[in-house]
């Protein structure tokens, strides 16, 4: 595996078995999508619009988080109202609404024949998740999809937890490849190391804070990041 040093990398011993990743900003972006559904919801309920630089930081979070970041929620019979709308709105118009991003498909056959297990932990629900990935033609790559079931609270430290123990992997044998502080917080409490990726929604080449976690800038980079020797 290669370790940033700088501007390049610098080699180090590789003890990955499972690479397991975000889906919304890492995989796909989904960002056409999920944005529809917020703002039209939004538009149906007549929600007053909260003062955000970029709306697209609430991808890959709770859908509580998001409206509560984005709009003025008065009280929580509205969230509820708001968030039963959205997931109706995403169901019929939402989910089709998504692109691959350029160079995932390499990385992934790539890391596949180098004998990585990969994963997918997302608070997308699951049936959605498995049905946008195998029309991007990216199911055949995991070895196995999670996400909520759409009963249970779902979290992204449960979600790879569960990655973990259905595979059978250690948490230090395992990786989180994420493009949002909710990734980066759920693979700390999952015990699980971070890669950062730099083209999604949440982190951004050069923020200071990226200091804290090695990141990528392309899908091409994560090839040479987990090359192995």
């Amino acid at each position: 595996m290669y370790k940033r040093q700088g501007k390049g990398y610098c080699a180090v011993k590789n003890t990955r078995k499972l690479i397991i990743f975000d889906l919304d900003g890492t995989l796909l972006d989904t960002s056409d999508g999920i944005l529809h559904c917020y703002h039209k919801t939004a538009s149906m309920l007549n929600l007053r619009k909260n003062s955000v630089e970029n709306d697209s930081i609430v991808i890959g979070g709770p859908l509580s988080d998001g409206f509560r970041t984005l709009y003025d929620i008065p009280d929580e019979e509205t969230l509820a109202k708001a968030i039963d709308t959205y997931r109706n709105l995403y169901a019929n118009e939402g989910i089709a609404k998504f692109s691959v991003y350029n160079g995932i498909d390499t990385a992934l056959s790539k890391l596949k024949s180098d004998g990585y297990k990969l994963g997918v932990a997302t608070l997308k629900l699951e049936e959605y998740a498995k049905s946008m990935l195998k029309n991007a033609g990216l199911a055949k790559y995991f070895d196995i999809i999670h996400g909520w079931n759409g009963t249970e609270k779902c979290t992204k430290a449960y979600t790879v937890t569960k990655v973990l123990f259905e595979q059978k992997c250690l948490a230090k044998n395992a990786v989180l490849v994420g493009d949002s502080v909710y990734d980066k917080n759920g693979a700390e409490i999952a015990g699980v190391d971070f890669l950062g990726v730099t083209y999604g929604f949440g982190i951004k080449k050069g923020d200071k804070t990226n200091s804290r976690f090695d990141t990528v800038d392309s899908p091409v980079e994560l090839t040479e990041y987990f090359k192995i020797n």
